[in-house]
């Protein structure tokens, strides 16, 4: 289903799917119970329209163009980036599903030529890979086009997301509906001082203050920087190693991700040591930190 109310191709499309006997059934007159694979279906949507079943949803809000991402990262002579704010949420009730915005999403202008996603680093980029029931993620896609191109639109293959539809084509020119997506987790969660178990290690997270840093490193204007103590106990009988630069990420109800700050970092007295594994039957404590708009205090780790 959509927000946009066309309706058109609804579900069953009305494909002639009569031909159950098409097969030739077998000698008894079985019926063949193979199911034809219905011809491939996209849904057309704006900004603002939430595509959607009961698997995934998902959105653009906005759409940017500028000549520079940041300080470090412009454009080449002749082009500019087109920036996309969208989101994705899982809505199904118990399966964890994957949606990777870098394989699944590209951008066409009005003379079809096709763009791929360009790496640049923000830090507000849309984050892929494993969503949770009723989990959210949301951040930004960039793309690099020749500033003259126009009628833009985003192209989604949806065809190993979504039971509904194989596609999406978001308009960038047009409005929508403007409803967003929120994030409702429909698996069981942890309070700060609960210790969560899996495998052989013990991982607690311990308290949770905000920083608005120190004489040489602070946040940006209008962030600060949450960290977070944490303990991870390993009762195994070997090595255990963890990064947390590489394996924790803190995220706002708005799906938004943020990784570990390396400021933030430089100025804690105890951070949780990353050099060495926790040595068998050991535990290890420590602090770790992230960089968050100011009052983002919802957040899931």
């Amino acid at each position: 289903m959509t927000d946009d109310p066309d309706g058109s191709g609804d579900a069953d499309g009305g494909s002639g799917d009569g031909g159950k006997e098409g097969s030739g059934g077998s000698e008894n007159g079985a019926t063949d119970e193979r199911t034809e694979r219905q011809p491939p279906r996209t849904v057309d949507a704006a900004l603002g329209d939430v595509v959607e079943d009961d698997r995934l949803g998902i959105v653009a809000y906005s759409v940017e163009r500028t000549t520079a991402i940041d300080e470090f990262t412009s454009a080449d002579a002749g082009n500019e980036f087109v920036v996309v704010d969208m989101a994705a949420k899982n809505r199904s009730s118990e399966q964890f599903i994957s949606f990777a915005s870098l394989f699944q999403v590209t951008l066409r202008d009005s003379e079809s030529y096709e763009y791929d996603q360009s790496i640049t680093g923000s830090a507000d980029a849309l984050a892929s890979g494993e969503l949770a029931p009723g989990e959210l993620t949301r951040g930004t896609i960039v793309f690099e086009v020749p500033r003259e191109s126009s009628g833009l639109s985003l192209h989604v293959d949806l065809s190993e997301s979504l039971w509904s539809y194989d596609g999406a084509i978001i308009d960038l020119e047009s409005e929508g509906t403007g409803r967003p997506l929120t994030q409702n987790l429909r698996i069981e969660t942890y309070a700060v001082g609960d210790t969560v178990e899996f495998r052989e290690t013990r991982f607690t997270p311990n308290e949770v203050r905000t920083s608005t840093g120190g004489e040489y490193f602070g946040p940006d204007e209008g962030n600060e920087f949450v960290i977070v103590d944490i303990t991870v106990e390993n009762s195994s009988d070997q090595e255990l190693a963890i990064s947390t630069l590489l394996q924790t990420d803190l995220k706002d109800q708005e799906g938004r991700t943020y990784g570990v700050s390396i400021s933030a970092l430089a100025e804690i007295d105890r951070g949780f040591s990353q050099g060495n594994p926790i040595a068998p039957n050991s535990t290890r404590r420590g602090e770790i930190a992230f960089e968050v708009p100011e009052g983002r205090h919802r957040c899931i780790w």
